[in-house]
């Protein structure tokens, strides 16, 4: 049996774990020694990736969640099992678990959200890419959101897009149904980094079951969190950055 040597860390039932990792600090001594916490499946698939540097943040992005897990649970980053739900929405596979988590990844930044007995989501966006955010919003945001976003400054529309785009994809990714959920069907307020949600008469759900957070991880990243547990829970947020197999280190955000 092997044993677990990775530093056990507390986490109680209101708290959220936020972990980040910039891939690009890896070093390939780091990275050589992260294949041998993959399984025969992961490391394939990392193989099919296109481009070096796709294969590399797969690598990355498995070691990460497997060593991230290990702190919490006395199993080694090797025993994990994971399965894939609706819309192929990973999940922890071990039996007598409560742990949840989400991963998201982004050029340069990696994040993983966990949290215990409640479905969680979050999304992460590198906002220097070249994309028509201005045609993209009327396409997939609500009436509303679309109002205030063009009630910005023009230059501004372009960054407050990925508030908008990181808390709406976090939001499907913890119901677990992915595109399967119409993004107008749903709308964000956001009030000083405060976050609303409000539904349509087409989506059965109740603002009542959830929190949503907005982060600035990086000058170039926004990030997203939903969280399905009461609205009027208090919850605590931390954010670590990390490296696998390493020791953690909790941080505040921006990083840069």
């Amino acid at each position: 049996m092997k044993v677990n040597t990775l530093e056990q860390l507390p986490l109680p039932d209101n708290q959220i774990d936020i972990w980040l990792i910039e891939p690009q600090y890896i070093d390939s001594k780091q990275l050589n020694a992260y294949h041998a916490l993959l399984s025969s499946q992961e490391l394939i698939n990392a193989q099919k990736k296109r481009g070096a540097t796709a294969q590399r943040d797969a690598i990355i992005t498995r070691a990460f969640i497997r060593s991230i897990l290990s702190h919490y649970e006395n199993l080694t980053p090797q025993q994990w099992r994971f399965g894939k739900g609706f819309n192929g929405k990973p999940f922890i596979s071990n039996d007598n678990i409560d742990l949840e988590f989400n991963i998201s990844h982004a050029t340069n930044l990696i994040v993983c959200a966990i949290t215990r007995k409640h479905s969680i989501g979050i999304d992460v966006e590198y906002i220097r890419r070249k994309s028509d955010t201005y045609k993209l919003a009327p396409r997939y945001f609500s009436p509303k959101e679309v109002e205030d976003l063009q009630a910005l400054p023009y230059e501004q529309q372009a960054i407050d897009f990925y508030h908008y785009w990181t808390l709406k994809e976090a939001y499907i990714k913890a119901c677990g149904d992915g595109l399967a959920i119409p993004l107008n069907q749903f709308s964000f307020t956001i009030n000083d980094n405060k976050v609303a949600i409000a539904f349509s008469n087409r989506r059965e759900d109740s603002p009542n079951n959830w929190q949503h957070y907005l982060f600035h991880p990086t000058a170039d990243h926004k990030m997203g969190l939903s969280i399905s547990v009461d609205s009027k829970q208090p919850l605590t947020v931390t954010t670590r950055t990390y490296k696998p197999m390493q020791k953690s280190k909790l941080v505040t955000l921006p990083l840069n």
